[in-house]
C-alpha cells in the first residue's frame, strides 16, 4: 500500500502559522497541564506535579524525553489554521505506570490540537505509551474535539489503544445533544498488544436509532441518548498488530476514511462481537479501502453504516476464532458455531426511519481463506466465507463486483460437501452455483455482478503466497477478466491499492491490485516495493525487490534505508540480482539486511550520491 515520505512530518512541531507563538517546555514530573486564561499570555507555571499556562492558537508545549508518568491536559484551544501542537522534544517521550495506570495521555475539553512524536527525524514514534494495568493509552474526551494524532506508539495497555468520544453521563446531560465532535486524523501511529481495541473511535450506542438510556435526579432526566456526531475522521497508515477486540473500531461519523492501515492478529481475546479487523458502527457513512488485514480472529470487515464504500482491501486468513466454531454435545451434535467473513456488511441501523437508505459499493478486494471450520446446523456448510451481504433488508442497489474470494475447502480433509456456489436467501437473476465453489452472499436487494471465485488458492496465480504477496501472476484467470463499468461508473476504482491505474488491460482484473503491464516513460518517477510491509522475525530468510518505473541505466547504483528508530539509521543494502523484467528494473534484495526494528523506513535509489527514486517501506513484527 503507497506510503508517504516522512521527511515533511519530521518537523511537526516547527510547522505553525503564527509568528507570535509561544514553545513551552514540559519537564519530567508534570502529570497535570492546565490552561488558564486569567494568566498572562504566554506565561507559565509550575506548582508540584501540575503545570498552568496561558497558551495561544499556535503555540508548542515540548515534552522533554525520557520516562514519565501519565499526563492529563485541559481546556487547551488552538484554532482551525493554527493548532497548539503537543509533541516530543528530540528523544522519545516513555509515558508508563506499571502500577495503578488509569491512563496514558488524557484530553478534557480541548479544541485545535495535533499531537506529534515526529520531532526527531529518526524517531516514527517519539511518543511511547506503555504498561497501564488499567484503562487506555491516548484519551480525547469530555467535548474535545478537532484533533490530530501522529507518531504515537502504544503497546501492553489494559484497555484500548486510542479513544476519541464523549460519552453521555448526568453531568454532561444538557450539553450532550447539542455536541458535534469534528475533524479527527489519526496516521502514522503503531498500536500493539493491547487488551481493546486499538482505536476506539465514537460511541457505539445507537442502537438502530434508540440510543442509551440515561436515568438523572440532578438535572432532572430519564431517556435515551443517541451518541454524539463526528463530522469528518480519517484513520491512516497506522500498524495495528495484537489487539483484544477489534483492531480499529469507528461509530457515529460522517465524511469517514479508513484507509492504507496494516492490521494483524486482532481480536485475539476472542470474545464474541468484539471481533473484526476494522468494525464501522452506526449509522456511519463513509470510505474503507486499501487495508491490508491478516490472521485475525474475527471478520476482516464489519460495517454497519450506510452507503459505505469498501474497496482494494486485502484480506487474508479471517475468522481464526474459536469461539465462533462451536463445540459438539453430548449427542456429538455441533452447536453454537457461526459464520465468519473476510467482509460483512448489515443495515439494521436503517430501522431508524431518520437514517437514508444509502447503498454500499463492495468492489475489488481480495479475500483469501486457507483453512475453513465445520458450521453446524441449521448451516451444514463452512466458514469463513468471503462477502456477507445477505442482511442487507432495508437498502436497495448495493453493488457487489470485481472481488476475488479464494475459501481453500481443503478436499482432502472434509467430511462432508465444501462451500459450493454463491448462496442466495432470495432470488437473484442469474444465480448459478456452477461457476465456483466459492461464497458470496446477498439478495435481490444488492446487484451481483461478476466476481472471482476458487476452492484452490494456488490455482488463483498469486505472485508470491509464502511472501504475503498477493498481487497476481500475468496468467492468472483473474486477469483483465473484470467488469470495465464498474470502474467507470465508480471513480474511486480507478486506481489499485498501489495506485496503479486500473485498468491496465483491455479490462480491469478483479481483487485489489492491477497487474501493471503499462510502462512509465516518465523517468524515475518512483519506485514499488513488493512485498510491502515486510514481516519481519530473527531467523529473516528469502528476499524481497524494488521495481523501478525505469531501466536507465545507473552508473553506480546503490539501494540505501534510512529512516527507523535509530537517530541517523541510514544503511546501504547489497543488490542480490539486477535485471530487466517485463520493461522494468527489477532489484532482488535479501530480508536478512533488514534491521530487526519494525517501523517505517524510506528505500532509496541512488546514482552515486544521486537519490533518483524512493518509496516507504513498512516493516512489522
Amino acid at each position: 500500500m503507497p506510503k508517504k515520505l516522512l521527511l515533511t512530518a519530521a518537523f511537526a512541531c516547527l510547522l505553525i502559522n503564527n509568528s507570535n507563538a509561544k514553545s513551552f517546555d514540559v519537564p519530567i514530573g508534570i502529570e497535570w497541564i492546565r490552561q488558564i486564561n486569567s494568566m498572562p499570555i504566554g506565561q507559565s507555571s509550575i506548582s508540584y506535579n501540575s503545570m498552568s499556562l496561558n497558551a495561544q492558537a499556535g503555540d508548542t508545549l515540548n515534552i522533554l524525553g525520557g520516562t514519565r508518568t501519565p499526563m492529563r491536559v485541559d481546556n487547551l484551544r488552538g484554532d482551525s489554521l493554527n493548532p497548539i501542537i503537543i509533541c516530543n522534544k528530540n528523544s522519545q517521550v516513555i509515558i508508563t505506570k506499571p502500577v495503578g495506570g488509569y491512563f496514558g495521555l488524557s484530553f478534557n475539553a480541548c479544541r485545535y490540537i495535533k499531537v506529534s512524536g515526529k520531532n526527531n527525524a529518526s524517531l516514527p514514534y517519539g511518543i511511547l505509551i506503555t504498561k497501564l494495568p488499567s484503562g487506555s493509552a491516548l484519551s480525547i474526551n469530555n467535548f474535545s474535539s478537532n484533533f490530530e494524532v501522529e507518531g504515537v506508539e502504544v503497546s501492553r495497555v489494559f484497555s484500548s489503544g486510542i479513544v476519541a468520544k464523549t460519552d453521555p453521563n448526568c453531568a454532561n446531560v444538557l450539553a450532550y445533544t447539542s455536541f458535534v465532535m469534528y475533524d479527527l486524523k489519526f496516521h502514522h501511529n503503531y498500536i500493539h498488544h493491547v487488551g481493546n481495541e486499538g482505536f476506539y473511535i465514537g460511541n457505539t450506542s445507537y442502537n438502530d436509532g434508540v440510543g442509551s438510556r440515561l436515568s438523572c435526579t440532578t438535572p432532572p432526566f430519564v431517556g435515551f441518548i443517541l451518541p454524539h456526531k463526528i463530522i469528518g475522521v480519517s484513520v491512516y497508515e497506522n500498524i495495528v498488530d495484537s489487539t483484544g477486540w477489534d483492531g480499529i473500531q469507528v461509530a457515529a461519523s460522517e465524511n469517514l476514511a479508513v484507509y492504507d492501515n496494516y492490521i494483524s492478529y486482532d481480536s485475539y481475546a476472542d470474545v464474541m462481537n468484539q471481533q473484526s479487523g476494522i468494525l464501522i458502527g452506526q449509522p456511519s457513512q463513509g470510505n474503507v479501502y486499501r487495508n491490508i488485514i491478516v490472521n485475525g480472529k474475527g471478520s476482516g470487515i464489519q460495517c454497519f453504516g450506510i452507503g459505505n464504500k469498501i474497496y482494494n482491501n486485502v484480506i487474508v486468513n479471517p475468522g481464526n476464532s474459536t469461539l465462533v466454531r462451536g463445540t459438539f454435545n453430548s449427542s456429538g451434535v455441533l452447536i453454537n458455531s457461526t459464520f465468519s467473513y473476510g467482509i460483512y456488511i448489515n443495515d439494521k441501523v436503517c430501522k431508524d426511519i431518520n437514517v437514508p437508505k444509502l447503498p454500499y459499493l463492495v468492489a475489488n478486494n481480495t479475500v483469501v481463506v486457507n483453512k475453513i471450520y465445520r458450521v453446524g446446523a441449521p448451516y451444514n456448510t463452512w466458514a469463513p466465507q468471503g462477502i456477507n451481504a445477505n442482511a442487507l433488508n432495508h437498502i436497495n442497489g448495493s453493488y457487489i463486483a470485481n472481488n476475488l474470494v479464494t475459501v481453500d475447502s481443503n478436499l482432502a480433509n472434509v467430511i462432508s460437501n465444501p462451500i459450493n456456489g454463491i448462496y442466495a436467501s432470495n432470488s437473484v437473476p442469474n444465480y448459478s452455483t456452477a461457476f465456483s465453489p466459492s461464497f458470496i452472499s446477498c439478495n435481490s436487494r444488492s446487484t451481483l455482478a461478476n466476481n472471482y471465485y476458487s476452492n484452490e488458492i494456488q490455482a488463483v496465480q498469486f505472485a508470491n503466497i509464502s511472501a504475503n504477496n498477493y498481487s497476481l501472476l500475468s496468467t492468472s484467470g483473474a486477469v483483465n477478466t473484470g467488469i470495465g463499468s464498474a470502474v467507470t461508473n465508480n471513480p474511486v476504482l480507478n486506481k489499485d491499492i498501489l495506485n496503479i491505474t486500473r485498468p491496465q488491460g483491455s479490462m480491469p482484473d478483479f481483487g485489489a491490485y492491477e497487474l501493471q503491464t503499462v510502462i512509465n516513460n516518465a523517468g524515475f518517477s518512483g519506485i514499488t516495493v513488493v512485498p510491502n510491509p515486510i514481516s519481519l522475525s530473527l531467523n529473516s530468510v528469502g528476499a524481497f525487490t524494488v521495481v523501478l518505473n525505469d531501466t536507465a541505466v545507473l552508473l553506480n547504483l546503490n539501494v540505501k534505508l534510512v529512516g527507523g528508530y535509530q537517530a541517523g539509521f541510514s544503511q546501504l543494502l547489497s543488490v542480490q540480482t539486477d535485471q530487466i523484467v517485463n520493461g522494468k528494473r527489477v532489484l532482488t534484495i535479501a530480508v536478512g539486511q533488514l534491521p530487526y526494528q519494525p517501523g517505517v523506513y524510506s528505500i532509496q535509489v541512488l546514482d552515486s550520491v544521486i537519490l533518483k527514486a524512493f518509496a516507504n517501506l513498512l516493516l512489522i513484527p
